[in-house]
């Protein structure tokens, strides 16, 4: 089953167009919409804008589906706009939704987030319960959303992470004068999506993420090789090997320890996990290159044992 953004648009007795966008069923991709006149984007916009969209999705994926692991993949490149695929792993952890409606539920949370803020108007949105469905009307625009996924999205905006995760987006937007506007929607192929978050608020995000000019993080998806383990929760860190050089990282995720001490794993020397990598980058002064100065692992995906040799 799909589920989309079901576009509706009819005309007020004035002739102003009214648009509503109802989510329904699951989806499994979504695009990130850049308006610019060129059909082109900086390429450090839009790995920058990735990078914040996928923040975007885990912090969202983490408090709606703990049990699952979710992961951003760039599908395709398309003129004015590329598709994320958001995919999801299964885990053994207990989850709130099967994996397959997570996915519908990250990007009603991730979007209507968006548009509920970014959508010019002269008056706040007007936010009307019925039923299991949550209506919210900003201007001439109708938002219709599940319930679950509105109150989910209300708890995400106290979250420091998820709003300067969103705010990566705009950010980087605003570092390309050609963007005009950004919007996430269902995939309208050569048609401009209904709702675009315009150029003029994106100051509404930036103002949520206070980033430090000499300062980045990213986070990547990678494999690190255990040297040295700690196995204890807690912030002291490991010593691993990535890409042959030799780094130390604590790692915050409180469910490989309840793995660990359920004696669901062994840990030895050797061994390699598939992790979230979140890297601190900081500016040389003299050459203004981002160099790695510390790390963390906000996730472990997979425990990998070290290959033994066996006799014959």
């Amino acid at each position: 089953m799909r589920q989309n953004w079901r576009q509706k648009t009819k005309l007020e007795a004035g002739g102003a167009a009214l648009t509503t966008l109802e989510v329904r069923r699951e989806i499994d991709r979504f695009v990130l919409y850049f308006d610019t006149p060129r059909h082109e984007v900086n390429a450090y916009a839009l790995a920058s804008a990735l990078v914040g969209l996928a923040d975007a999705v885990r912090e969202a994926n983490a408090l709606v589906n703990p049990g699952h692991v979710v992961e951003v993949v760039v599908e395709a490149l398309a003129d004015g706009s590329f598709k994320a695929t958001v995919r999801t792993v299964y885990t053994k952890a207990k989850n709130l939704f099967s994996h397959t409606a997570v996915q519908a539920i990250i990007y009603g949370i991730i979007s209507t987030h968006i548009y509920e803020k970014g959508i010019k108007t002269d008056a706040p949105p007007v936010i009307t319960v019925t039923g299991d469905l949550v209506t919210i009307e900003i201007g001439k625009d109708k938002i219709i959303v599940p319930k679950n996924v509105y109150e989910a999205k209300r708890k995400l905006d106290k979250s420091e992470r998820f709003n300067n995760s969103i705010g990566i987006i705009f950010d980087a937007a605003a570092s390309d004068k050609d963007i005009k506007g950004i919007a996430i929607s269902e995939d309208q192929g050569d048609k401009k999506p209904p709702l675009v978050v315009p150029r003029e608020m994106f100051a509404v995000f930036q103002t949520e993420y206070q980033g430090d000019e000499n300062t980045r993080e990213i986070i990547e998806i990678t494999h690190v090789e255990i040297n040295r383990a700690i196995l204890e929760r807690g912030r002291r860190r490991w010593e691993f090997f990535w890409r042959g050089v030799k780094i130390a990282a604590p790692i915050l995720d409180d469910l490989f320890f309840d793995k660990f001490f359920a004696h669901e794993i062994t840990i030895a020397p050797g061994d390699s996990l598939h992790v979230a990598l979140h890297i601190t980058q900081e500016k040389d002064r003299d050459t203004g290159i981002f160099v790695n100065a510390r790390y963390e692992i906000a996730e472990v995906y997979e425990h990998i044992p070290r290959l033994k040799q066996t006799g014959f």
